[in-house]
């Protein structure tokens, strides 16, 4: 239930503070800022990001993700910070795509006799293809490299969002 407040909150605060004109936009060059919601991916179950694009192939992206819950006694946080960039290797609303970039992890707990917090960080790799309506809507489906101390395994992620 919570994800769906968000979700629609997300969609109804870009309609509201982005102007039609340019929600309407088209591709990278007419609509260099992006906000998106991806399921799985970098983050393992979900993540909210901006995107500007610097130069016609190059965006930069910076996401945020957080995982936790607790109750009056307890709680367990884990937030995810993602910097990172993609190289589109197509001028057009259509194109595959290569990125990377790394993910900030910061953890807590409360939970019983246990009073901590730690931080890492892992890195990521990902070939994916990126369809922008003329509207500004965005589908992305990514297949990630996810790169830890001790080794990597692949994971799948799924994009939606509005260019604007």
């Amino acid at each position: 239930m919570t994800m769906r407040i968000i979700c629609i909150s997300t969609m109804l605060a870009a309609g509201f503070f982005f102007p039609e004109d340019r929600i309407l936009a088209g591709g990278r060059n007419e609509a260099p800022n992006e906000v998106d919601l991806e399921l799985a991916g970098k983050c393992l179950l979900y993540s909210f990001s901006y995107q500007r694009m610097l130069a016609e192939p190059f965006g930069l992206e910076l996401g945020v993700s957080m995982l936790g819950g607790g109750s009056s006694e307890s709680s367990s946080s884990i937030i995810f910070f993602t910097v990172g960039g993609k190289f589109y290797f197509i001028q057009k609303n259509a194109s595959p795509y290569i990125g990377g970039g790394v993910v900030l992890i910061s953890a807590s707990t409360t939970s019983g006799p246990f009073s901590d917090s730690g931080s890492t960080s892992y890195g990521y790799i990902t070939p994916g293809f990126e369809y922008r309506s003329e509207g500004g809507f965005l589908v992305r489906g990514s297949v990630y490299a996810l790169i830890t101390s001790g080794g990597f395994f692949v994971w799948p992620g799924l994009t939606v969002g509005v260019a604007f």
